[in-house]
């Protein structure tokens, strides 16, 4: 397992699809809750970055839809990124998604092969899943979104009000979490999907 943050070079594992926690976080008027979430991420002290897709540094800014860097969790470097995208037709109605990237294939040079996240039933890193839980609780705090997910190639496959009604499929779908007021809005059929934001804060 590679454990140094090298891997940010080796392009061979920056393919593929992304494990990710996508948020719709806001209406696309207002960018202030991007630029706070991004400011945040890229302050860590477990990480590296950012940097552009040639590993160049560049500024934390939300003009930079894309930003590249590297995450330390204990001993492990992996190579990450954030993507905000703005829907903007129509601007009034659309929302500001804010995205946390993991190449799947990184996940597995990293933490070992076994930690497959695309497959039906995906097996996560611990320490991965500890970071996306301490993250959720921290971005709502910074601004309460309307709905976070956790998936492989999930972002904008959901959206809160899509979960307003049953959804209907034959697999086990998405990780969702809400705040608890948008929870009662959930339809009961999926609530078995959804986790309470505030819950996790107790956890």
């Amino acid at each position: 397992m590679t454990k140094s943050s090298d891997i940010l070079l080796d392009k061979e594992i920056r393919t593929g699809g992304f494990y990710e926690l996508a948020i719709q976080v806001c209406h696309s008027i207002d960018n202030e809750p991007i630029r706070h979430y991004t400011e945040f991420i890229w302050s860590l002290e477990n990480v590296i970055g950012p940097f552009d897709v040639n590993n160049n540094p560049i500024p934390v800014d939300i003009a930079n839809i894309q930003h590249i860097g590297v995450l330390q969790l204990e001993n492990y470097a992996i190579p990450f990124m954030t993507y905000n995208i703005r829907e903007e037709e129509p601007i009034e109605t659309g929302f500001n998604w804010f995205d946390i990237c993991f190449y799947a294939t990184a996940i597995e040079k990293v933490f070992g092969a076994e930690y497959q996240t695309w497959t039906e039933n995906p097996k996560v890193p611990e320490q991965l899943k500890m970071f996306f839980a301490k993250t959720l609780k921290e971005l709502y705090k910074i601004y309460p979104f309307q709905l976070a997910i956790l998936d492989y190639e999930v972002s904008g496959q959901y959206y809160l009000d899509n979960l307003k009604t049953p959804l209907t499929y034959g697999w086990t779908p998405s990780s969702f979490f809400v705040g608890k007021d948008n929870y009662k809005h959930i339809s009961k059929d999926n609530r078995k999907f959804v986790s309470i934001i505030e819950d996790i804060f107790n956890e």
